[in-house]
């Protein structure tokens, strides 16, 4: 019964101490039994069960210490013994605890306090066994668990170590005392040290995975934090359990590579291509940037699939997936792909059947997505052996661009196949834009950048030369080089047409080089025939930053040309950054004598700070502003002060792009030193040019309007 008052099994030879013990125990609440010797102490206990045993120790037959071994033996450590003793010698009190008592009472007895006694001996019994139990049940959940386990200080130094089930305890004597920071990897000690602090502010923290690397080999952890319950003036421990889920990881890995690799060509598949464009999408959004996306489809291939079976399809996809791996790795396309990172690598996908994807990141221009296209028809054209054959495959290529095209991943895939089916249509072999305008565009320029490489070699290019008149003399102080391309099937080509390709390509550098070379060469020419004229040369910023234009003004000069009949043109942007390296160079071309001008001014990074400082002869009022006279006072006012502020520094000022005589008449008026444009001459050959030497243009009629120095003429009021 639940209820039921405690047994207590009373062993004594002496009747009286019996009997008076079971009346003192029964008024304390207990039900007793009696034994009157070890023998029937022993048949007592195995008849019925009891919660103690007071034990007599002098009996005959089996003295107390025999029972009480026999007892033990019996009933393991759970049951409390007690001896009952007139010997109070140290040595029967150790053999009784030898024995397996539980305590002692020593005679003779206080009976009115045996009741309180046993009380307590029950109590201290039932801690002793409820903390064996949990003991026991420690130790057993130790034991249980698999992981490493610390108990570790807020610092990070272990304080003490439990090894996983399985390891050596021995082990522990490696740990104990050290620090995290001793025995992990930075990244471990990183993660270790914030899931301390996580755990300090919340009580606990759960999942911090860390990756540690021995070698060649890789092994995560993911560590489970919890504080303990310390006084208030201990210092915060913690247990912290690591578990080691290197085969989880590598699980979680090739389920993804299931979820996310194509498994007939290893390239990443559909979904993985989607949500990696979505990312790039964010990107470029966040970032103001371009990208593109490529779909290809090849052509015929169902006739392969259908003629050679599903089998040879198979390879026939595998080998072009490689073909494509290979072809397109970065390191290969950075010389194709001018605004391709080195190490960006281009998402390259299979999508399904014979359809293939190609992700372009970071697209500076759209010439680049029809660059790659091109590149990627002629590594599917190179030929390759099929079951004894020789087989040549072709594809159709649709290409879209964010932003232009579409602003999500699945628009963009969908323009993207729209443009492929659009290739198909086309007579397939091709690639087309989504949008049909930018194709033509963009073909135009590649075909332009294409021309343009091998227009050098071809010497397709020629120069015109335009008069520059001294307003004083009303002859040509001077001439401008103009470059002019007659391509071959196309025509002249215009300038602008053309030369922001070659600034885009570099191919300006060697074409600048050439027309400088060039106009020299004529300058020379008429200074040799005792007709000496100063020849113009525009220089581009990249030409003027190449690092050989020193070197090739020195050897043009060493040709015999002075340097008076030669002026460098440079534009505000070529100076920009107005480094000490391009202010060394300006000296340096200066003082070879040749003159500097500066060209279109007033429409870049006009400054009087650097202003001052350049070695300049010249400055050029660009025509935009000349084109405003007379009727546009603010065009009026910019000239009036681009020609005031030049004379202030000592330069000399020229207006190009003069085409009216009222034009030239303002610019006469506000003391301009030289006129250019049109109305004067066009640019025109040096043969042209030649027969121009001794003209004098009279400029007088350019008088007639009463001098007004610093006004505007009577058609600019309102």
């Amino acid at each position: 019964m639940l209820n039921s008052p405690l047994r207590i099994l009373i062993v004594d030879d002496e009747p009286t101490s019996r009997l008076l013990m079971q009346r003192v125990l029964a008024r304390a609440g207990y039900s007793a039994s009696l034994a009157v010797d070890g023998a029937d102490a022993l048949r007592q206990f195995d008849a019925r069960h009891c919660d103690m045993v007071m034990l007599d120790v002098e009996m005959p037959g089996m003295d107390g210490y025999q029972v009480c071994l026999a007892l033990r033996a019996a009933a393991g450590e759970q049951l409390p013994i007690v001896m009952v003793t007139g010997l109070d010698d140290m040595e029967s009190i150790e053999r009784a605890y030898q024995a397996g008592a539980t305590d002692f009472i020593a005679k003779p007895i206080n009976w009115s306090l045996i009741g309180h006694r046993v009380r307590y001996l029950f109590r201290s019994a039932l801690a002793v066994l409820e903390l064996r139990a949990a003991n026991r049940n420690y130790a057993a959940i130790l034991d249980a668990i698999p992981d490493l386990m610390f108990e570790i200080d807020l610092k990070g130094q272990i304080l003490d170590y439990h090894p996983p089930r399985g390891e050596p305890s021995e082990a522990a004597r490696q740990f104990h005392g050290h620090t995290v920071q001793q025995l992990l990897p930075p990244e471990g000690v990183r993660v270790c040290m914030e899931a301390l602090q996580q755990a300090f502010a919340k009580g606990f923290c759960v999942g911090m995975q860390f990756e540690h690397r021995q070698g060649q080999e890789r092994r995560w952890f993911e560590l489970s934090v919890s504080r303990k319950n310390n006084d208030v003036c201990d210092r915060p421990t913690f247990l912290i359990l690591s578990r080691e889920i290197t085969e989880r990881k590598e699980a979680e890995q090739r389920i993804r590579s299931l979820a996310y690799v194509d498994s007939l060509t290893g390239l990443p598949n559909r979904l993985c291509f989607l949500e990696r464009l979505a990312r790039e999408i964010a990107r470029a959004q966040f970032h103001r940037q371009r990208l593109g996306v490529l779909f290809l489809d090849l052509d015929n291939f169902k006739d392969i699939n259908d003629g050679l079976g599903h089998a040879t399809g198979d390879r026939v996809l595998q080998r072009v997936a490689e073909c494509l791996r290979l072809g397109l790795r970065p390191a290969d396309m950075v010389a194709r792909l001018e605004d391709q990172d080195q190490d960006e690598e281009l998402g390259l996908a299979r999508l399904g059947g014979d359809e293939f994807t190609v992700l372009l990141p970071h697209m500076g221009s759209n010439e680049a997505a029809l660059a790659l296209a091109r590149r990627i028809g002629m590594l599917i054209r190179a030929p390759f052996s099929l079951e004894g054959r020789e087989v040549v495959l072709t594809a159709s290529i649709g290409i879209a661009v964010y932003p232009d095209d579409g602003a999500d991943a699945e628009a963009l895939l969908k323009y993207a196949d729209t443009a492929m089916y659009e290739a198909k249509v086309m007579g397939r072999d091709n690639c087309q834009y989504y949008n049909a305008e930018l194709t033509r565009q963009a073909l135009q320029r590649l075909n332009t950048e294409t021309s343009l490489r091998l227009a050098l070699d071809r010497g397709e290019f020629f120069l015109l030369y335009q008069p520059q008149l001294d307003v004083a003399s009303g002859r040509m102080r001077s001439v401008e080089a103009l470059i002019r391309w007659a391509h071959p099937e196309l025509g002249l080509v215009a300038p602008a047409q053309f030369i922001p390709v070659a600034e885009k390509t570099g191919l300006i550098v060697a074409i600048g080089e050439w027309v400088l070379r060039t106009a020299a060469a004529q300058a020379r020419a008429w200074q040799d025939a005792g007709r000496p004229l100063r020849v113009a040369v525009n220089l581009s910023p990249r030409q003027f930053r190449s690092g050989t234009l020193l070197a090739t003004v020195e050897d043009i000069l060493a040709t015999g040309l002075a340097p008076e009949w030669l002026e460098l043109e440079l534009t505000e942007s070529a100076l920009m950054d107005d480094s000490e390296a391009i202010m060394a160079t300006l000296r340096a071309l200066r003082q070879s004598g040749v003159g500097l001008s500066l060209d279109d001014f007033g429409t870049g990074f006009s400054s009087m700070s650097y202003l001052a400082r350049l070695p300049l002869t010249m400055i050029k009022v660009d025509q935009s502003f000349v084109r405003g006279l007379p009727a546009d006072r603010d065009s009026f006012n910019i000239v009036r002060t681009v020609i005031a502020l030049a004379r202030n520094l000592g330069f000399l000022v020229t207006a190009e792009g003069v085409e009216t005589i009222e034009q030239a008449r303002i610019l006469r008026r506000l003391a301009c030193q030289s006129l250019q444009g049109y109305y004067f001459s066009k640019p025109v050959t040096a043969s042209a040019i030649e027969a121009l030497f001794d003209t004098v243009w009279n400029l007088d009629h350019l008088l007639r309007a009463p001098p007004a120095e610093a006004e505007a003429p009577e058609v600019l009021e309102p």
